[in-house]
Parts: C-alpha cells; structure tokens; sequence
C-alpha cells in the first residue's frame, strides 16, 4: 500500500484526510495491510487510482491485442 501512495504523489496525512482516518491508522494500515477491511482497501485504492483486478488462483491475465483490446 505504501508503495502505491508514494507512486500517486501523496503523503500519508493527504489519503489518511481522504479516506477520513488520521494519519497514525493509515501508517498502521501501510504496516499490516492484512487487516484492512474490503471497503477501506476499496476506497484506499480508488483514492490511490489503483484497479484491483481479481481471478482465479493461476489463471493468467487475459491477452491484449496490438489496439489493447481483450482477445
């Protein structure tokens, strides 16, 4: 999850105000994102402009064409 915050620019108290927690439980949820609910991973990401994509276990991502269609 830090990862992703450092990548979109932003600082732990910018998405701690937007997703409405204070900056000490977004540092806890960075630290053990093992425990962060559905719904704040959701919201979390969406501030982050990250797409969570979900399949099965060792299924492959669908290809994309030449245009970046799905096959």
């Amino acid at each position: 999850l830090q990862s992703f915050r450092r990548k979109a620019g932003m600082t732990q108290s910018e998405v701690a105000i937007r997703l409405g927690i204070t900056q000490q439980t977004l540092s806890a949820l960075e630290r053990n994102a093992k425990k962060v609910s559905a719904d704040r991973l959701l919201a979390l990401l969406s501030i982050l402009g990250v797409e969570l994509v979900m399949r099965k276990a060792n299924e492959l991502p669908p290809q994309k064409t030449p245009t970046g269609q799905d096959w």
